[in-house]
């Protein structure tokens, strides 16, 4: 892994962290905050990036197979994401059902990370409802496998991104308001182009890591990436959120990832600091956990008369999340992650 981008995800879950932090104070309201959930974009970016970082090349000398591949990713994935989906159930979390049988199609959908490939509100976000992205990993991990001999010519890859590019701007466009969500920001199907575009990163990152790059220059590359994302951050309020949810994002996340896994800036060396990797590391149980503690507190303050101003709660609340996260991921997450393979490679 590269540590450049191992503390991008820490920094980016910071940023969905602040998207869900808008019911704490009228603060987080804002464009600036609520915007954060281009943080999904960019894990899923990330995703084809890493992925194709860590075997493409193991695929195409055959030294991994399909079944090593998908047991490693679902070693990966399913272990928190059960735990936390029964901590919700347990909890009685956000589920709308009208009777058990159809509560028990909302818990079959979300056990079977399906859920998101149903557009309703009350399937998508049931439960544990930061989970509905791993419905959109679980269909990445499947298919990239049968993506490997696209990548002998990017240019294949590349043509597919475009043909399906133009096909997202005219289904978008014609998306009423309300379908949005449902069709173009949960659904794994229509997320997998973000997955395609992290893969021709890695071939982009290929032809460039080895370029001879200096300190200087490389630090101003990280700066104009830095630059140019929030240019396209804060001018977002302008462009309807349809495209906000993915192709949007597509050009500056790229130039981000890319200046930064090329590690050839100051910027770089700062990323590498050990706290910001390990915030990397936890970023996975930190996502799918946060939203437990936030709701909960906000549960707490709807029935208790005492009242905690904002600045006090939210950096408390964001403290207990990493230590939870921590904890999941050094007793829980780790040791699942090498007991399932362990299981599953038997």
């Amino acid at each position: 892994m590269i540590d450049t981008l191992t503390s991008l995800r820490f920094i980016f879950a910071l940023m969905i962290f602040g998207a869900h932090c808008y019911e704490i104070d009228d603060l987080f309201m804002s464009h600036f905050f609520k915007e954060g959930f281009v943080g999904v974009s960019f894990f899923f970016v990330l995703s084809g990036f890493i992925i194709a970082y860590n075997y493409q090349k193991k695929f195409q000398e055959e030294k991994t197979t399909k079944r090593t591949f998908w047991i490693a990713r679902i070693a990966r994935i399913y272990p928190l994401h059960w735990l936390t989906l029964f901590i919700a159930a347990a909890l009685g979390t956000y589920v709308v059902a009208t009777d058990a049988f159809d509560w028990c199609k909302h818990f079959l959908a979300s056990f079977t990370l399906t859920n998101a490939y149903i557009p309703e509100p009350s399937y998508f976000f049931s439960f544990d409802s930061p989970s509905w992205s791993l419905c959109s990993e679980q269909l990445f991990y499947f298919c990239f496998p049968f993506l490997i001999p696209m990548t002998k010519n990017y240019k294949n890859l590349l043509y597919v991104l475009l043909v399906v590019a133009v096909l997202m701007l005219i289904g978008m466009y014609y998306t009423p308001e309300n379908l949005i969500k449902g069709y173009w920001y949960v659904n794994p199907i229509t997320r997998f182009p973000d997955f395609i575009v992290g893969m021709l990163l890695f071939q982009l990152y290929s032809r460039l890591k080895n370029k001879n790059i200096t300190l200087r220059q490389g630090s101003i590359i990280e700066i104009a990436s830095i630059v140019l994302f929030f240019a396209f951050y804060l001018y977002a309020a302008e462009i309807p959120k349809v495209y906000r949810y993915s192709c949007y994002y597509w050009l500056p996340v790229t130039f981000v990832l890319t200046s930064f896994a090329l590690q050839k800036g100051i910027i770089s060396k700062i990323l590498s600091n050990r706290f910001l990797i390990i915030g990397g590391e936890i970023s996975f149980s930190f996502y799918l956990i946060h939203l437990f503690i936030i709701t909960t507190y906000l549960e707490w303050q709807k029935e208790s008369s005492f009242q905690i101003a904002s600045y006090i709660s939210i950096p408390v609340l964001f403290c207990i999340t990493v230590l939870l996260s921590l904890l999941s991921y050094y007793y829980f997450e780790k040791p699942m992650n090498k007991r399932v393979k362990t299981l599953l490679n038997k």
